[in-house]
Order: C-alpha cells, then structure tokens, then sequence
C-alpha cells in the first residue's frame, strides 16, 4: 500500500507540474480553488514550482518503498525505518500546505488534496510496515539442521511471493496512473479549444459583457472584460499583467465585479471599488485595493472597513461621500448585478476573461495573454 500511495502521489505531481509549466488550466473539482492555489505566493518557493518538490518526494518514497524487502540498510536505517522517517515528514509539510490552503489562500486545489490524501496512507501504512516483524534469515538454532533448511527455504519462498505481488502492485499503479495523467493533459488540451461559457453571439456581445456603466481604462483595439474578485489570488496575480497590456495600448480593460462566497471581504472590497467609482475615481482605489491585499484579506469585516476608509483617503475621494455609497443600495445593486451576470454566463471561478468577447481559457502569464490579444486583433 505504501508503494501504491507514493505512485499516486507522483502521478498528481507529475500532472501538477506539467500544468504549472504550460499555464494550462486543468480539471479542478473544488472550482477556481486549482488556479487560485497556482497564482499564490506559495506555488514557487525559491522560485521552484511547488510540483516539482511533491515529485522528487513521492519518487523518493516509492523507491524505497520498493526496496522495503531487501535486508540492505539505507543511510544506517532499515528501508522500513527510513521509509517510515520520510513518510511522517511529508505528512507534516502536507498538513501545513492543506493548512495554508485553508487559513491563508483561503482555496483549496483538488489535486493538493489528492496528494495530501497520498501522504496520508504513505504514513499510515508505513508505520504498519514498520510494526510488522522485519523479514529475516535468522532461524532458532536449537532446531535440526534439517529444520532450519526448511525454514529458510520457507523464508525465501514467502519473500520471492511478496516481491512478486510488490512487482505487480507497482505495474498496476504505475499503469493506471500513467493512462489517467495523460487522460487529463489530452483532456484539458482539447478543453482548451472548446466553447466557453459564451460563444461568440454576434458584434454586440463584447458592449453585453461590457457594457457603458462598468469600469474601463485603456484605449486599445482590443476589449478584454474581466470578472474578477479583490481576495482572489489569481486576479491579485494577473492584475499587472493586464494593465501593461493597457499600458502597451494594446487593450481597453474591463473591470466587473465576480465576489466569490469563500471570500469572506470580496463583496465588501467589491462595494468600496464601487463608491470609489461614483467619485470618478475607481482605478486609484482598485490598485490599492490590490496592492494592500495582504494587509486587509485576513481581518475582521469593520476593520476591513476601516481599512478602504484609508485607502479612500489616500485615493483622493471625499471620504463622507464614500462611506454613504459603501452602504447605499446602488453600490450593492451594481456590485450584485455584476456577479449575476457571471452566474448567467455560467462562470467557473475568477478571473474569469473574455478577449472580444471569447471567452479565454488559457495561462494568465503576460505571454500568453499578449499571443491571445494579439491573435483577437488579426
């Protein structure tokens, strides 16, 4: 079972880090949780994706997992012993990632949660392994000569069986998981060029995504409409990338308000960009909203208020002002018909982006999202 749950846990790396490489948005049960997770601080320590860490460590154990059988020691240990030492590590570092997840990114990836599940019976059934009497040629001797051949010839069979089912166990693993990965890369490859949650339903359908009431910067020949979130670390991510693509004037950007319910402040964040904007001053309180995420996303809801009170201040608004259209009914209804309209469009997560109105499912790196704007201006 070790060896099994180490070949999964590698398989979900394997499929993780080729998704971290392409910028290919793969299958995510736990909707934009996947991307969200990807986009965060934490998916590349030391500037090393996050994948490639869950590889190295999963292949590790499945190779001594492997030799679990063999009398040879490893480094002075048992393979057992070292196999039960570097189970109950990755089992702690993939309790503080899942922990990080969940108190910090404030999303969950699927696959993280496969591979937490893999560290979690890697550790459990090593340390059964471990409790079990290690497989020895030692035989009592004050039994016959004659007694002890038997016993070691008896010894040697039942190893030579557990190898074999050891063998197949790793065929069989290995096997499915390879067909599963590749399952999923062809799958999200040609998911790529599918429609998206709206297809391209004539000239007008860019001013229905946009329409003249949303935010806009920009003056480019290409429209890109983003739904987005403020505690989204995807959107927090992908924010720069757009704008220097309005820098460029290569687009007119879009801004419409997507706050997802695990985002506790979004729709609060959402509603002070809004008041901003009856001041004529959106884009100054977004980019500090933006900017100062670290600083808001994880307080109370009156401190976050008090918070965007500051920022307000700092945008230049008149404060009196925007702290009446915070609560006003037109600032909720603005920021609610936005997110109704991403509900009516079937929107997976944020960010979600239309590039002349097709909807994009590709990497958010400024590359891509330049080949894409570039490709919608041919």
């Amino acid at each position: 079972m070790a060896l099994a749950a180490a070949l999964v846990g590698a398989g979900i790396s394997a499929y993780l880090l080729v998704q971290y490489g392409t910028g290919q948005s793969g299958i995510c049960a736990t909707g934009s949780g996947c991307d969200e997770v990807r986009a965060s601080a934490f998916a590349y320590p030391f500037g090393i994706p996050m994948p490639l860490f869950g590889l190295a460590f999963y292949l590790a154990a499945a190779g001594i997992a492997w030799r679990s059988l063999e009398p040879a020691h490893l480094l002075g240990m048992s393979p057992r012993v070292a196999l039960a030492a570097l189970a109950l590590a990755g089992l702690a570092v993939s309790i503080v990632l899942t922990s990080i997840e969940a108190f910090v990114i404030h999303a969950f990836c699927t696959w993280c949660l496969g591979q937490a599940i893999a560290s979690l019976v890697l550790a459990i059934s090593s340390a059964i392994g471990l409790a079990r009497q290690e497989p020895s040629g030692l035989v009592n001797r004050d039994i016959s000569r004659h007694a002890k051949r038997v016993a070691v010839r008896e010894a040697a069979r039942q190893l030579d069986v557990q190898k074999r089912e050891l063998r197949r166990e790793a065929f069989l693993v290995s096997g499915f998981m390879a067909i599963l990965v590749a399952t999923l890369l062809v799958g999200g490859a040609l998911g790529r060029g599918a429609p998206g949650p709206t297809e391209n339903a004539g000239a007008n359908t860019t001013a229905r995504l946009g329409p003249a009431s949303a935010p806009r910067t920009g003056t480019g020949p290409v429209t890109v409409v983003e739904f987005a979130d403020y505690q989204c670390p995807a959107c927090q991510a992908v924010a720069p990338e757009l704008q220097q693509l309005v820098t460029d004037g290569s687009i007119t950007l879009v801004y419409r308000y997507f706050p997802l319910p695990q985002h506790s402040l979004a729709v609060l964040a959402a509603r002070a960009a809004q008041a901003a904007s009856l001041q004529g001053e959106f884009w100054p309180m977004h980019d500090l909203l933006l900017s100062t995420h670290a600083a808001w996303e994880n307080v109370s809801t009156d401190e976050a208020r008090a918070y965007f009170g500051g920022l307000a201040s700092q945008a230049g608004l008149n404060l009196q002002r925007w702290q009446a259209d915070l609560t006003s009914p037109a600032v909720a209804e603005a920021v609610s018909s936005d997110a109704a309209a991403a509900k009516a469009l079937g929107l997976p997560g944020t960010p979600s982006i239309f590039i002349n109105g097709t909807y994009y499912q590709d990497g958010l790196s400024l590359g891509q999202l330049r080949s894409a704007v570039a490709a919608a201006n041919a």
